[in-house]
C-alpha cells in the first residue's frame, strides 16, 4: 500500500472537501431534488473569526486664528470622540453575533488555529467606534448631557480552503430614537446591542436552511392551510421560524423561482419533523402541490 506523508494526506483531506462542497452546490443548483442533498445543505459551519483590523482617526484641526482654533478644537473633541478602549468589546459582540447564526459553529482564530474541517474564515475591519455628546437646553439655566454611539465595522466572509471572498457586508449602527443615554458606557454597550442583531440577522439571510415537504396538513377549501416539512430541532428550528415557498421554472436553460407561499413554524415535532401554518399563499402552494412542481423552502429569519 503507497504511503503518503502528512502534507499529503492534509491536501488530499482538503480536496476531499472541496469536491464535496462543490457536489452540494451542484444539488442545490439543479433543483434541491432529494432531502439528502438538504441535510447537507442545511450543515453546520465550522467558521473561524480572525482579526478585526481599527486605527483611530485623527480628529480635523481648524483652520481659524490659534487661540479660537484650539478652543473650537477642544470643544469638537468634548462633543465627538474616537472610543479606542473598546475595540475588544466591539469584536467580542461580533464573535457572540455569529456564535447565534443558526447554522454557524465558531472559534475565536485568535485563541484557537483553524483547522482542515474549518468551513469559514471571517475578518475585517473596525472602522468606527465613537460617541457624541449632546448638551440640551431645559430653560431656566438648566442643561442636560446626553451621549450617542455609532459604530461601524466590515466583515468579510472567506472560504477556509480557497481564501476566496465569499461576501463582504458593512455593518452600521449610528443615531436613532432610543440610543441617547446618560454615559458612554451605557451607549457603546446599547449600540453593540444592536450592532449584534444586525450581523446574526444577515448571515441567518444568506446561509439559510432549505427544506422540503414530508405531507400536506389539513386543508379547506382549496386551500392549504397546514404542512410537514423535513427540519426540526436538529437544525434549530423553533416556533415561530418562517419559509419562503418558491416554484422552481426554467427560463432558456437557467432555473428560475417565483414565490408561491409563506410558513410559520407552529409545532416543532421532532429532530427533522416541523408542522407549519401557511400564513400566505395557501391556494398557491396547494395548486403547486397538485401540479407536482419542484419547489424550495428556504427560512427567511
Amino acid at each position: 500500500m503507497k504511503q503518503y506523508s502528512s502534507k499529503q494526506n492534509y491536501a488530499m483531506n482538503r480536496a476531499g472537501r472541496m469536491a464535496a462542497r462543490a457536489a452540494v452546490c451542484l444539488a442545490a443548483f439543479i433543483g434541491m431534488a432529494s432531502p439528502a442533498a438538504a441535510q447537507d445543505d442545511n450543515r453546520t459551519l465550522s467558521v473561524s473569526v480572525g482579526e478585526l483590523e481599527y486605527t483611530v482617526k485623527e480628529q480635523p484641526t481648524s483652520k481659524t486664528g490659534k487661540v479660537l482654533g484650539a478652543v473650537i478644537d477642544a470643544l469638537t473633541e468634548q462633543m465627538h470622540r474616537e472610543q479606542p478602549g473598546y475595540t475588544s468589546a466591539v469584536r467580542s459582540s461580533v464573535i457572540t453575533a455569529l456564535g447565534s447564526v443558526r447554522r454557524f459553529q465558531v472559534t475565536d482564530g485568535l485563541q484557537v488555529e483553524p483547522t482542515d474541517e474549518t468551513d469559514l474564515l471571517i475578518d475585517g475591519t473596525i472602522n468606527y467606534i465613537s460617541t457624541t455628546l449632546e448638551v440640551q437646553d431645559e430653560g431656566h439655566g438648566k442643561h442636560t448631557q446626553q451621549f450617542y454611539a455609532q459604530v461601524g465595522v466590515t466583515l468579510n466572509v472567506k472560504d477556509a480552503d480557497t481564501g476566496t471572498v465569499l461576501n463582504s457586508q458593512v455593518f452600521e449602527i449610528n443615531k436613532n430614537s432610543w440610543s441617547l443615554f446618560n454615559s458612554v458606557d451605557s451607549a457603546i454597550k446599547k449600540a453593540l446591542e444592536a450592532l449584534r442583531r444586525q450581523i446574526t440577522k444577515h448571515y441567518d439571510y444568506i446561509y439559510p436552511y432549505t427544506a422540503h415537504i414530508l405531507e400536506r396538513g389539513s386543508e379547506k377549501n382549496d386551500k392549504l392551510k397546514e404542512l410537514y416539512i423535513d427540519l426540526g430541532s436538529a437544525h434549530g428550528v423553533q416556533e415561530g421560524t418562517h419559509f419562503a415557498v418558491y416554484v422552481i421554472g426554467t427560463i432558456g436553460g437557467k432555473d428560475t423561482r417565483t414565490e408561491v407561499a409563506r410558513l410559520k413554524v407552529s409545532r416543532v415535532e421532532g429532530d427533522e419533523v416541523s408542522r407549519c401554518k401557511v400564513v400566505s399563499g395557501a391556494k398557491n402552494i396547494k395548486t403547486a402541490l397538485d401540479s407536482q412542481k419542484r419547489m424550495l423552502i428556504i427560512s427567511t429569519d
